[in-house]
């Protein structure tokens, strides 16, 4: 090969080899290209979302999981209850085919609130949901909106229970025992939907409503609620802070407080042709009073009922219920309590005797009621058959909310029985979330 041919090969390969080269090149810049622009993009995404938690718009739990807009106008929390529970009943009944011993376990409570505020702090909202004990079906508790003036007054209109018996407006995830007293699962007011004005302020606390009745959650307007409703309650703060009386129980290291409660319900159910209109009037006294390390609370509640249809349970019957219960803190997160209840049918009921029960039980404060267990045992000195339990409810078409009339309650583990003496133990472990 001569020296001529040999430069122009050379000189080719060189070519070639400075075109790849530059080929290369031009792809990298194009590849670095694109890892800028992916960077930048990258930058600017985390910028904003660095100015929208700067702008004070937040998200987390602060006793309740929420979702709340900068300004504060919006705000939207979640919770959740559950209870679990263990019975164990025992009977010594001679009734053929009934168990004289009744153990199960059971999903007592499971909760779903969705609360808050929109459009403005005071504007506030709720809506609470229950998962079926027996099916597991979801049904709907509360569901009302409001508006809380900044001078005490506030009002609220939907689904709410009325401002009755104190020991049912507690929550139950703030109750003393495992469950309310067999008094109030009598005479208690449950859910109803109207519109209510309430007051409170300094030592005084009131509200009105003007509702369809005790006992008619969800109904339609046409599903025969009372024809007139109204409730009145009011509340007298002695000593303390209002916030103190959430619940039932007072931790070591508390404050004294005290607090007395009052309240009426009127209530005409609809006409029935060619019958007089029933009507029924409950009320009710309580006190609280709360310490370092215990409380007392304590409730009377009288019913008068008016109905003169034809075999009607009730006509014109005055019944009446006593509640008094107690506990103390033994440690730091331990509580013994003991509550006795009585209810006292009228003479003219079919069944006119007295029913007592005593419960006595324990508290276990793991993260306060957030994460509680409780044991405790009800022991129904009387027959329940033999007292006109069931029957002592609202004469209008609510008169089977509070339970049935064979006197089982079984919402409390309380089983229809003849005999006397019947007594259940129940354990509850409860978490809230």
């Amino acid at each position: 090969m001569s020296h001529t041919k040999s430069l122009v090969m050379l000189a080719g390969a060189a070519l070639t080899m400075g075109g790849a080269a530059i080929a290369e090149q031009a792809a990298w810049s194009a590849n670095v290209d694109e890892v800028r622009a992916l960077v930048a993009e990258m930058m600017s995404d985390a910028q904003t979302r660095s100015s929208l938690l700067q702008s004070g718009a937040t998200a987390g739990h602060d006793g309740k999981f929420f979702l709340a807009s900068p300004d504060g106008n919006f705000r939207l929390n979640v919770s959740g209850q559950m209870q679990f529970r263990y019975y164990a009943s025992f009977l010594d009944d001679d009734t053929p085919g009934v168990d004289d011993f009744e153990p199960g376990f059971e999903m007592r409570r499971t909760k779903l609130t969705f609360a808050g505020n929109i459009f403005d702090p005071n504007m506030f909202y709720e809506v609470t949901g229950a998962f079926s004990r027996n099916d597991g079906d979801f049904g709907l508790e509360n569901a009302f909106f409001g508006y809380d003036w900044d001078n005490g007054f506030s009002a609220r209109a939907g689904q709410f229970k009325l401002p009755f018996l104190r020991e049912e407006l507690v929550s139950s995830k703030y109750q003393l025992a495992v469950d309310r007293s067999v008094v109030n699962e009598e005479f208690n007011q449950d859910f109803s939907q109207g519109i209510e004005l309430s007051y409170k302020k300094d030592w005084f606390g009131g509200y009105f409503s003007f509702s369809d009745g005790f006992g008619s959650r969800n109904t339609n307007f046409q599903a025969d609620p009372a024809d007139i409703a109204l409730t009145a309650r009011a509340e007298i703060l002695m000593a303390g802070d209002w916030s103190q009386f959430k619940d039932f129980t007072s931790q070591r290291g508390s404050e004294f407080a005290a607090m007395l409660g009052a309240a009426v319900h009127y209530e005409m159910a609809p006409d029935v042709d060619g019958n007089p209109r029933p009507w029924f009037l409950p009320y009710t006294l309580d006190i609280s009073v709360e310490g370092d390390g215990w409380n007392i609370f304590g409730a009377f509640v009288g019913q008068h009922s008016d109905n003169d249809l034809p075999g009607a349970a009730g006509v014109d019957a005055d019944d009446f219920g006593f509640v008094v219960q107690g506990g103390f803190y033994f440690t730091d997160d331990m509580e013994l309590f003991a509550r006795y209840d009585l209810i006292i049918p009228d003479d003219d009921r079919v069944s006119d005797d007295n029913f007592n029960t005593i419960t006595a039980g324990v508290n276990y404060y793991i993260h306060g009621h957030a994460a509680k267990l409780t044991v405790d045992v009800a022991y129904y000195i009387d027959a329940t058959t033999n007292s006109d339990l069931g029957n002592i409810g609202a004469v209008s078409s609510n008169t089977a909310v509070n339970g049935p009339a064979t006197g089982g309650n079984t919402g409390i583990g309380m089983l229809a029985s003849g005999e006397e003496g019947q007594f259940t133990i129940r354990g509850q472990f409860q978490l809230l979330f």
